[in-house]
């Protein structure tokens, strides 16, 4: 009798675990639901816990705290849309090219949901974790991407690039968030950061013909 019960008690164990695990998904879902409507602040646990069926009491023992609520849902959901499809963003024939691509799809995606740029940069600041948060978990993935394109350029100049772009992008999710830069703005201005970079004597060779300036004759 002693064996059922103990052979037992592992698949019960099992089904307990899917069924929280569903639970944790849909209390995830409801995250994204509401900040994809309202951004941060309508993320409210009441709101998750009529939607779910959940008690607010659970959701803490879930997930310890809203903020952390608000963290694992916008992870998950900058994977699902940035770190998954990221290397597929990688398009043209030279490096400069690459990485106008790949900038102008993921501002595509945020211009899509402008709600959950406001929710990321929010709940990113609200970790108060610069080396293992939402940002930090971005930079990860989408950096390296970007810095092995440029693997042939001089390392010195390759490293300066990178991070006027990494400067330029956080500054644009701030003053999209704070109202002081329209999001549709923010592409064509990185072009022409990128196209301006690229003209660097660093950069010869790793940019298309097109892009190259006429340069005025010296006077004489």
């Amino acid at each position: 009798m002693e064996e059922a019960v103990t052979a037992h008690l592992p698949a019960e164990k099992g089904r307990l675990q899917r069924s929280q695990d569903a639970r944790r998904e849909r209390i995830l879902a409801a995250v994204l639901d509401l900040a994809r409507v309202g951004g941060y602040d309508a993320i409210q646990l009441r709101a998750i816990s009529e939607r779910t069926g959940t008690s607010t009491d659970t959701i803490y023992r879930y997930f310890g705290s809203r903020d952390q609520l608000v963290s694992a849902a916008v992870r998950q959901w900058i994977d699902r849309e940035f770190m998954d499809p990221a290397p597929t963003w990688l398009e043209g024939d030279t490096p400069a090219e690459q990485i106008l691509s790949f900038n102008r799809r993921v501002w595509g995606v945020w211009e899509q949901n402008p709600t959950m740029l406001e929710t990321f940069v929010r709940a990113a600041l609200a970790e108060n974790d610069p080396r293992g948060g939402l940002a930090a978990r971005s930079l990860e993935v989408l950096v390296p991407l970007t810095a092995g394109v440029l693997h042939g350029v001089d390392e010195e100049y390759r490293a300066d690039l990178l991070m006027m772009l990494e400067h330029f992008t956080h500054s644009a999710m701030t003053f999209v968030v704070r109202g002081h830069l329209p999001i549709a703005e923010v592409y064509p201005q990185l072009e022409r950061t990128v196209r301006r970079l690229a003209q660097h004597p660093a950069m010869t060779g790793y940019r298309p013909a097109s892009w190259e300036w006429e340069r005025p004759a010296p006077a004489r």
